[in-house]
């Protein structure tokens, strides 16, 4: 009936029939058309609807990429200032670095300044000798400016060359000088041990039979004396701590059992000499 054209006007379509028959065959074949074009009517319809959702969704999706994607540059962004905060902190950590490693260098020079002097000193008696080598002898472990130890080394070198000469042409006994200290202090001491440098950046160490690493209040005892404590011995003012104030000294020792055994003590610090005087 639609390759004839009569798909406009059903009516028609029913009034010329040629018989009754005709007209009831006619009748269920336009029912079954209208029947069949509602089916693909409502099909498409509803495929219609699907595609309007599936759209919707892709919208949805395509919004919340879009989203995403904003998000993302921004934490790139922040990324990349963040990156440049490092690197420039970096920067300003190699300078500090280098400002610190010339000042430990620079402390580390003036202690050994006064031993370097008394060695090339040609009025330098044997026991000045003596004393300038056991000085260097004892701060030698703890320097960590590999120019400032390698200095020491070569003066402990040439100084121990230089008494050798001064012994063999002494005529007469060499007679060991009565100590004198520069002031004497009442403290209490206390004992810590571990720590890597010390507040004058050198190594903390206990040696009894040279110099040890003690802490002190820089404002009653000067950073970089020489000082003798009896019953500990001969050590280098070197540290501090916040702890550390007043008449109150910290004591450098190799474990926690014996600081522990130390504990907490009334002695007495002689000053033997002021930075620069030994």
């Amino acid at each position: 009936m639609y390759i004839n054209g009569y798909n406009e006007n059903f009516a028609a379509i029913l009034l010329t029939s040629k018989s009754f028959s005709d007209l009831i065959s006619r009748y269920e074949i336009i029912k079954n058309i209208v029947s069949y074009d509602k089916k693909v009517f409502d099909d498409l319809t509803s495929r219609k609807k699907s595609l309007k959702e599936a759209i919707s969704d892709l919208d949805n999706k395509l919004q919340k990429l879009q989203e995403l994607k904003n998000n993302n540059l921004e934490k790139l962004r922040q990324l990349d200032n963040d990156k440049k905060k490092l690197q420039q902190l970096i920067i300003e950590f190699d300078k500090e670095k280098v400002l610190a490693a010339q000042a430990i260098k620079e402390n580390e020079e003036k202690l050994i300044a006064h031993s370097i002097s008394v060695i090339d000193s040609n009025s330098s008696t044997i026991p000045d000798m003596k004393g300038a080598l056991q000085t260097l002898n004892s701060l030698v472990s703890q320097i960590t400016t590999d120019s400032v130890k390698n200095k020491a080394k070569d003066y402990i070198t040439s100084g121990s060359k230089k008494l050798a000469d001064m012994i063999a042409k002494e005529t007469k006994p060499v007679v060991s000088n009565n100590e004198t200290y520069k002031a004497t202090y009442a403290m209490q001491a206390t004992a810590y041990t571990g720590g890597t440098l010390t507040a004058l950046g050198l190594k903390p160490v206990r040696d009894p039979s040279g110099l040890s690493t003690i802490a002190v209040d820089p404002s009653v005892i000067p950073l970089g004396s020489k000082v003798y404590i009896p019953g500990y011995g001969y050590a280098i003012s070197s540290d501090t701590g916040s702890a550390i104030k007043g008449n109150i000294i910290d004591l450098y020792l190799n474990s926690e059992d014996e600081c522990i055994n130390w504990g907490r003590r009334n002695v007495t610090l002689y000053i033997v000499a002021y930075p620069g005087e030994w």
